[in-house]
């Protein structure tokens, strides 16, 4: 009995050994491999490196000669400029605004003036020199998950539970978001500020849109005054309690307890019509709130700028993108070059 102990005790201490021994083993193969990888990413460089010392005659002038081109580019192309207006659409008109935008940017593409002319009520010199128009969604990380998390609360928790952030995230459509981005280019710097007002009016003054906003502002001017109503209802209710508590506090009573639950039988009606007047009153904020947001088919939250602005960032900027030209051109060049010369080589095997 005390062998067969012994013989086990020293089965699970080979077991327990054997796996720390694979444990170490792993962990010097990931070190190897981090090693390694290091190694030949440090063996790349310093062979690119060389590579470029050895042609940096051929660097320099590729790199002279894109900038040069770059700046002969600023010369003879004009200057573009930027402009974005962020628009909150009601009544589901963000899908016809972002239609409208599709179709502009098409006309703007081919370069019909004519055309943006008419659409915009501007001449054709002006409409000739719009280059873009988009719309995008003004999406904040901090609002979706606001809106992940109301979204979660609604659903069985088995649901829920198997519903992500990120999966959240991708079957929302650009117009499910309450406020965009209208985006113009354009070689004129002064042209934004007169293309605001028509693009708008191409959505609000469709006739469905239209209906809807007149429908709804009609039965929010409803809710208005039976709110109102009820809430001076509520008010003469309470008044009329007041009354009548300082009437029988002027009464006398021969039983003490009558009064007593008395009052506290007007104080929980008094309390309800309290906390109904409270009620009342913040569905009438409401619906005042949704009145001014029905106002307008499109809500303008920040106009275009009376000048646009020009895209200041490296990539936009010709200089720079001649530079990186003629420097990718020289490492293509001699890239197919030593390509070409090892199938060469191979092929002679």
């Amino acid at each position: 009995m005390k062998s067969n102990k012994t013989n086990k005790k020293s089965a699970d201490e080979v077991e327990v050994g054997d796996l720390f021994r694979s444990i170490g083993k792993g962990f010097s193969n990931i070190i190897s491999f981090i090693i390694e990888t290091t190694k030949l990413a440090f063996n790349i460089l310093i062979g690119y490196a060389v590579f470029i010392r050895r042609k940096l005659s051929y660097f320099i002038a590729a790199v002279l000669v894109g900038g040069v081109l770059g700046v002969i580019t600023d010369t003879i192309v004009p200057t573009t400029f930027i402009g974005s207006a962020t628009l909150q659409p009601r009544f589901d008109s963000s899908r016809q605004l972002y239609n409208n935008a599709e179709y502009l940017n098409d006309l703007a593409s081919q370069g019909d003036s004519v055309q943006l002319a008419l659409f915009f009520n501007i001449n054709q010199g002006k409409a000739s020199k719009i280059k873009s128009i988009k719309m995008s969604p003004f999406v904040s990380e901090v609002t979706l998950l606001m809106e992940y998390n109301n979204y979660v609360t609604e659903l069985d928790s088995i649901v829920a539970a198997e519903t992500s952030f990120r999966e959240f995230k991708k079957q929302l459509q650009v117009f499910d978001r309450d406020t965009h981005t209208l985006t113009v280019e354009s070689t004129s710097q002064d042209i934004f500020p007169s293309l605001l007002e028509p693009f708008i009016s191409s959505v609000s003054e469709e006739e469905y849109f239209k209906t809807r906003q007149e429908t709804e502002l009609q039965n929010l001017s409803i809710n208005d005054s039976i709110t109102t109503i009820s809430i001076t209802q509520t008010d003469s209710l309470l008044s009329l309690f007041e009354e009548v508590r300082l009437i029988e506090a002027k009464k006398e009573f021969s039983n003490g307890t009558n009064l007593y639950m008395s009052n506290i039988s007007d104080n929980n009606a008094e309390i309800l019509l309290l906390d109904r007047k409270i009620a009342l009153t913040e569905r009438l904020e409401k619906i005042r709130q949704n009145k001014i947001e029905a106002i307008n088919v499109v809500d303008v939250v920040s106009p275009f700028p009376k000048l646009g602005y020009q895209d200041s960032s490296l990539l936009k900027n010709n200089k720079i993108r001649g530079l990186l030209l003629g420097f990718f051109l020289v490492n293509l060049i001699f890239g197919l070059k030593y390509f070409d010369q090892f199938i060469m080589s191979n092929a002679k095997k």
